[in-house]
């Protein structure tokens, strides 16, 4: 269900699933896959869900606000309570976001000048997740290159692996990318392929149509809440940072006589 397979990989276990457990000749199997567009990986790719998957982030948040509110608390303890849970979660975005800025990772693919720069511009979390790709791409080779007027299409394999093919195309005006794997538009990261494409081209930083704001680290350095109010998130996390500090020297000097 959740496996990043191409489509004729994906029919391939499919017919390999149903026929290892005897499933041809069940009703509720062939229903399901009549319907995979609905919730296959394979067919939902190019639609994009900002990491969200079935309701595990919802369950989370409830586990979360379980720790800090009860069922037998009155309205007033609810609101004592959940306000704690509020900055809880609070204290953990700001100490993330600082932990982001100040962290600096030791580079470990061979395209260390790309490596370096999402290292630079994506948020920690993001960068662990397309450093693979990285990684991936050194497995690729471009079989051919058409160079039209305004779009160039690079067919792109993996090495030995010629009966797999994949098309990116770069349009020269635009500066975009497009796969047809359409992991980008998925993910909002680019793919394996187009970093092989970004390597041949000897970019050495990915281009700003490729990086999607909301996984950077500068899009939360400064902020503006309804009121115009502009809230540095550099100043909060170091607060918020040193804060958690003085709780802790607090706690030692309260036991020094």
């Amino acid at each position: 269900m959740l496996g990043d397979y191409e489509i004729p990989v994906f029919k391939h276990k499919w017919v390999q699933l149903v026929e290892e457990f005897g499933l041809e000749d069940k009703p509720w199997v062939n229903n399901m896959y009549e319907k995979k567009h609905m919730w296959a990986t394979a067919y939902i790719r190019s639609k994009f869900f900002a990491g969200f998957k079935t309701t595990s982030r919802y369950e989370g948040l409830h586990s979360v606000v379980a720790r800090y509110v009860g069922s037998q608390y009155n309205l007033t303890n609810f609101v004592e309570h959940f306000q704690r849970c509020v900055a809880h979660l609070r204290s953990k975005e700001f100490n993330a976001d600082y932990e982001s800025t100040r962290w600096v990772p030791v580079m470990q693919t061979c395209i260390e000048l790309l490596e370096r720069f999402t290292a630079e511009v994506y948020t920690h979390e993001i960068f662990l997740l397309f450093r693979p790709f990285i990684s991936r791409a050194g497995s690729m080779r471009v079989l051919n290159i058409e160079n039209n007027d305004d779009c160039s299409k690079y067919i792109v394999c993996k090495h030995g692996r010629s009966d797999f093919l994949w098309t990116v195309e770069f349009r020269q005006e635009e500066r975009i990318f497009m796969c047809s794997c359409l992991r980008m538009e998925s993910f909002e990261i680019p793919c394996k392929h187009i970093v092989k494409v970004l390597v041949d081209k000897d970019n050495c930083e990915i281009l700003q149509s490729l990086v999607l704001d909301r996984w950077t680290k500068k899009v939360k350095l400064s902020l503006n809440d309804a009121s115009g109010f502009t809230r540095n998130v550099v100043v909060i996390n170091r607060q918020s940072a040193l804060m958690k500090f003085f709780k802790q020297l607090t706690v030692v000097a309260t036991k020094v006589p």
